[in-house]
């Protein structure tokens, strides 16, 4: 009898203890993402002006924060390249450092998120017909687009897609849209 009390008080002590550790553990994630990315520039959502998508990539940092049991709060630090191909073998290639700040429902091994992002031009390259882009004809400095996601994560490895809206003109009229579908590992 004292024997089996024993055992059960130390394996309950054990599953408490680690579930404990496991609450620690999922509060707070970090890890790397990165993966195709995907942009045009657009008019008011319309197609993009004598142009097509400027297909590259994006990779970058984030952190999670457990703030209820099926929600968190994300925050990152990415690179990609915005901007669009015009149809005549041209680019505008905005290289843009992103800070997104977003919520994320998590059940399961499935999610969904949403936010906000503050995109900064570091560089703007416009190549083709051997002429530079003056002052004047460069894109705007800063833009701010809004995105909605989902993906699934599985052990630490998670695979997202998330579709971003800019909310400010970034040049004559145009607004940044942009798709983000890649993977993330957690750490």
């Amino acid at each position: 009898m004292k024997k089996s009390f024993f055992i059960t008080a130390f394996i309950s002590v054990f599953i408490y203890t680690s579930v404990l550790a496991q609450d620690k553990e999922k509060k707070n994630v970090s890890g790397i993402r990165g993966g195709w990315h995907s942009a045009t520039m657009v008019t008011d959502g319309a197609d993009p002006f004598n142009g097509s998508s400027l297909d590259n990539f994006y990779i970058g940092f984030f952190n999670d924060n457990k703030i209820a049991p099926l929600l968190h709060f994300g925050k990152g630090l990415e690179y990609f390249q915005n901007g669009a191909a015009y149809t005549d073998n041209t680019k505008r290639v905005l290289h843009t450092v992103s800070v997104p700040l977003y919520l994320k429902l998590k059940l399961g091994p499935v999610f969904a998120l949403g936010g906000i992002a503050g995109n900064f031009k570091v560089n703007e390259d416009y190549t083709g017909h051997g002429i530079n882009p003056s002052d004047s004809d460069k894109s705007e400095w800063f833009d701010a687009p809004v995105f909605l996601g989902a993906g699934a994560k599985i052990l630490f490895v998670s695979v997202e897609a998330r579709y971003h809206w800019g909310l400010l003109e970034v040049r004559d009229g145009f607004k940044s849209h942009y798709l983000q579908i890649g993977a993330a590992v957690s750490f």
